[in-house]
């Protein structure tokens, strides 16, 4: 499950506006420095417990399914219900026997081509089924030439694991980053020490696997006459949580096409269905929305 690392991107960012006013060469050097002792060595780092941090994610409940829940369940927690995984359980018994992941369930319906249930809502454009459901101008973006920084505040702010990076006022889509890509922070202290003033595409470029050097990652696309089926199949065969929507004559981002959007094609939620199983916790899900 990719997970928004809040406590890390906030030392990264609280570290980085102390030294805004330092010279560029100190601020690098003070800044790595301080980043591993405030991972390793002082508090509230050092003493923090899994125990403390769960507390903190309450707005992500723990809704278990036992083995004999029927998968219309699990498919509306991890649609509209807006859980990112389901953790299994079997009657009576205490311990966890397995998660359930939207992933998961998208390489599961990949499988299913070839069958008709399947087929017949897959071959349909994803504009037919009202994708992507959100629109251009609720897209949250960053431009190429804004800092990095503000990618992850942006995505703290609105909690958030990935957005666009888009260059012009046509927003012209040219990267994605992810909150997971922060890690690259602690795998090359290079990046850490430059953080502060990276902008989004020389972070891209540098993290970047393409075989063209300098270029970035191209973000995984599709247009918005492209099949649900074809979405599907892109998701799951590149490992990815989310397909950019794009036009076919600038590039500019039309929309997000998320997990969540795929898997709630598929299903419907039938009048009372989680009362006796939830009740009031899927209510207090809702008033999160």
């Amino acid at each position: 499950m990719l997970e928004i690392d809040h406590s890390r991107i906030q030392i990264v960012t609280d570290i980085a506006a102390e030294n805004e006013d330092k010279d560029s060469p100190t601020t690098g050097d003070k800044l790595t420095k301080d980043l591993d002792k405030v991972i390793l060595q002082d508090e509230p780092c050092k003493s923090t417990t899994v125990k403390s941090i769960v507390k903190s994610f309450g707005e992500t409940p723990f809704l278990p399914v036992a083995e004999d829940s029927s998968m219309l369940t699990i498919l509306l927690l991890l649609s509209k219900y807006r859980m990112r995984n389901v953790p299994v359980i079997e009657n009576g018994q205490p311990g966890l026997k397995n998660y359930i992941t939207q992933s998961a369930v998208i390489r599961g319906l990949e499988g299913c081509k070839g069958m008709e249930w399947f087929d017949c809502i897959a071959e349909k454009p994803i504009s037919d089924l009202g994708l992507p459901f959100m629109s251009s101008d609720e897209v949250i973006s960053i431009q190429s030439d804004d800092l990095i920084l503000e990618a992850y505040k942006k995505m703290k702010e609105k909690k958030m694991g990935g957005l666009p990076v888009v260059e012009g006022q046509t927003k012209k889509l040219v990267g994605n980053v992810s909150v997971s890509d922060i890690r690259y922070m602690f795998l090359k202290h290079d990046l850490l020490s430059n953080f502060r003033k990276l902008t989004a595409m020389e972070f891209l470029t540098t993290i970047s696997t393409s075989k063209e050097p300098g270029k970035p990652i191209p973000p995984i696309t599709c247009n918005i006459e492209s099949t649900l089926g074809n979405v599907i199949e892109i998701l799951a065969s590149k490992s990815v949580h989310r397909i950019y929507a794009v036009s076919a004559e600038e590039g500019e981002v039309l929309g997000v096409i998320t997990l969540r959007d795929v898997i709630s094609c598929f299903i419907y939620e039938p009048p009372n269905h989680f009362d006796a199983y939830l009740g009031f916790a899927v209510k207090e899900i809702l008033k999160q929305e």
